[in-house]
């Protein structure tokens, strides 16, 4: 869904912004350093392919306005901080989603199983990817979340 994985053809100016289209994949820092023209960086870059400069945790779920669908991750492959803590819970223990079930989120892809990683290379198996937790504990990792945008007014609890 970002317009960047779309945009194959040449513009009225002859320039192409992906000629790879869809099958694109961003290889991070080390895509960076390897083009960045200085060898000592180019150097480098193996060990920082599929890596990328992680963003503040605030205003986190901050929306313009209450339907707009958020993209998360480097790619905006998740739509909600559910999706998230869920992949970042079950990344290394649910296997791996044949390629005819494609990769969108829902059915058994979330589910049963988690599609290929773009750059396999660079999986921490160590922090993230089997933390053991429920259901109610990844909702309560969300609701946290939730409070770090600007602005967060707690949900309404009715008895």
């Amino acid at each position: 869904e970002i317009p960047y994985y779309t945009e194959n053809a040449p513009d009225t100016y002859g320039y192409t912004a992906n000629p790879e289209g869809p099958s694109y994949r961003d290889e991070g820092v080390g895509a960076f350093l390897l083009t960045s023209g200085n060898s000592d960086w180019a150097a480098l870059a193996p060990k920082f392919f599929g890596t990328f400069q992680v963003a503040t945790l605030r205003n986190v779920d901050k929306r313009q306005r209450s339907t707009f669908v958020k993209g998360y991750m480097h790619n905006g492959y998740f739509k909600t901080l559910e999706e998230v803590v869920h992949f970042y819970n079950t990344r290394d223990v649910l296997p791996t989603c044949p390629a005819a079930l494609g990769t969108a989120i829902g059915g058994p892809v979330g589910t049963t199983c988690w599609p290929a990683p773009e750059v396999p290379t660079n999986i921490n198996h160590t922090q993230t990817g089997n933390l053991g937790l429920t259901h109610d504990q990844e909702l309560a990792i969300v609701a946290f979340l939730k409070t770090l945008s600007d602005g967060y007014v707690p949900p309404t609890v009715t008895q």
